[in-house]
């Protein structure tokens, strides 16, 4: 995978290593606990950058999440990492029939981790809760789940959708325990996957054991221990006092810091994950599609991309990344940095004079670095971009769930399939759409686009998708993150993941374990 980044001269490269020695050796300073226990040889200790908004992987809406699911949940497909190909997860094989229906063949004597029986009919049980949850968007083209035998599902669909297969590789496909039902479930969840869970503290570390009842290979560690570390340069001090054996998002700007350590192997490839910012389409200024527009001519996104995490990135200007089988090259003409013609988008709106509008993102220093770029490139079309830092769960839901703001500055973070992601940020009942203002024309290319697996005619649909979206200027996309990932040279068995989501539960430091 590539990545976009640009290269310092000699002098500023010397500053910020001093910068950063000094900043990273005064966090590491402020103490960072030590990893509690006596089972640190048998454990691998990650250190994830937020609360997760849920362990039931039905209710949470952040893509933060997953670090922490994808260990406690089995699901039913899995995907390729290089390619996001689908591949046999609790369903060993999966066919159409007929166009509206998907049938999963599951293996035989599967369990959930408590011991229970994972066949069809819990499948059909746990798709079906699924369907009245935070995330019921993605199957809802969903209209009936059967389960003729105990290893076979039947989904069917009101129109032929390829991507549910996919779907099934994301929270959809993540089969919850018969205790799903009682309402701790989040406190104390079941699954099928790998690891099952010991102990959550929030704000603090998660602690899990391995599930002697996962379907496949056990994992190398007997313990994982996840702690929640959400200052990045916290958790880049943890990595290099050997703290933590493993971390992502990091800040790009601390990779020289983490490089020059000799002890940790650092990679920052480019996946679904990108920032933008969510416009609520039903709010002044935002109901104008010439304001909306405005913002994606003013902004400059490779000074954001610098500015913000050294280069390490990829200009977004479409819902997908340049490595994506979907990528459209046309797009990169859409919104060029044009701040005369986003004068007269603004005056031509009846807002010569200025207007307000604002904003919550994430509080951490990266992500109000990032705003103050983009409060500086709206000031010069009249914007005052008043943005407010806050805690992720606590934005996210004054946002998208209150409408206290008329927009929001927050990572999209990919989905296995794109039908998804286009589905859910610019369909008009879903959840990322607050205002509930629909793109003419678009639903019928979306459906277009998952009638076929021809990846051909799906890349083609979705370039006529993204025509009507760069129209209707819905949201403004900033870039792709380059996923600053690092881990103990002792850790063997990460591959990165096109998803932008690292799955650990695999990773190994056996040379520890004696």
């Amino acid at each position: 995978m590539t990545s976009y980044r640009t290269t310092s001269c000699a002098v500023v490269r010397r500053v910020l290593l001093a910068i950063l020695s000094i900043g990273l050796l005064v966090t590491a300073a402020c103490g960072v606990p030590a990893p509690s226990g006596s089972t640190a040889s048998t454990t691998l200790t990650v250190a994830i950058s937020n609360n997760p908004s849920s362990l039931d992987p039905q209710a949470g809406p952040s893509g933060t999440d997953h670090i922490a699911l994808y260990p406690l949940y089995a699901t039913l497909i899995e995907f390729d990492p290089e390619t996001l190909n689908p591949t046999p997860g609790l369903a060993e094989s999966w066919s159409f029939p007929e166009p509206t229906t998907l049938q999963l063949k599951l293996r035989e004597n599967l369990q959930f981790s408590d011991g229970s029986p994972l066949d069809a009919n819990a499948v059909k049980v746990s798709l079906e809760r699924f369907m009245t949850q935070t995330n019921k968007a993605d199957l809802a083209n969903v209209t009936s789940v059967e389960a003729p035998d105990p290893t076979t599902v039947l989904l069917h669909q009101k129109t032929p959708d390829t991507s549910l297969v996919l779907v099934l590789a994301d929270r959809a496909g993540m089969v919850v325990g018969p205790t799903a039902a009682n309402p701790d479930f989040a406190q104390k969840p079941v699954g099928a996957g790998p690891y099952t869970l010991v102990s959550y503290s929030p704000g603090d570390r998660i602690l899990m054991k391995r599930n002697p009842n996962y379907y496949g290979e056990q994992p190398p560690m007997q313990n994982l221990e996840m702690r929640i570390i959400t200052d990045p340069k916290a958790a880049a001090s943890a990595l290099l006092s050997g703290q933590v054996d493993f971390a992502n998002n990091l800040d790009a700007n601390d990779i020289p810091q983490l490089e020059n350590s000799g002890s940790l192997t650092v990679v920052s490839p480019v996946g679904l994950w990108f920032d933008m910012i969510y416009f609520n389409l039903a709010q002044k200024p935002l109901d104008d599609v010439r304001v909306r527009q405005a913002i994606n001519l003013a902004l400059d996104r490779d000074e954001i991309i610098q500015g913000t995490v050294n280069g390490v990135g990829e200009p977004a200007r479409q819902p997908l990344p340049s490595a994506h089988w979907a990528y459209d090259e046309a797009s990169t003409s859409i919104w060029p940095h044009d701040v005369e013609r986003a004068k007269q988008l603004m005056a031509e709106a009846g807002y010569a004079n200025g207007v307000t509008l604002t904003v919550v993102c994430t509080a951490s220093p990266l992500e109000v670095r990032r705003n103050e770029i983009i409060r500086a490139q709206l000031a010069e079309i009249g914007i005052d971009y008043q943005v407010t830092p806050m805690d992720t769960n606590q934005g996210v839901a004054l946002y998208f769930e209150q409408q206290g703001a008329n927009a929001a500055q927050y990572a999209w973070s990919g989905r296995p399939d794109p039908g998804q992601t286009y589905s859910r940020l610019f369909s008009q009942n879903t959840y990322q759409n607050p205002g509930k203002v629909a793109i003419p024309g678009l639903d019928a290319v979306l459906e277009k686009a998952v009638s076929t697996d021809d990846p051909d005619q799906r890349a083609a649909a979705y370039a006529e998708a993204n025509k009507l979206i760069a129209d209707f200027a819905p949201y403004a996309p900033l870039y792709f993150h380059g996923d600053v990932t690092a881990y103990s040279n002792e850790v063997t068995g990460y591959t990165p993941n096109l998803l932008g989501k690292p799955k650990v539960a695999f990773l190994d430091k056996s040379s520890e374990a004696g």
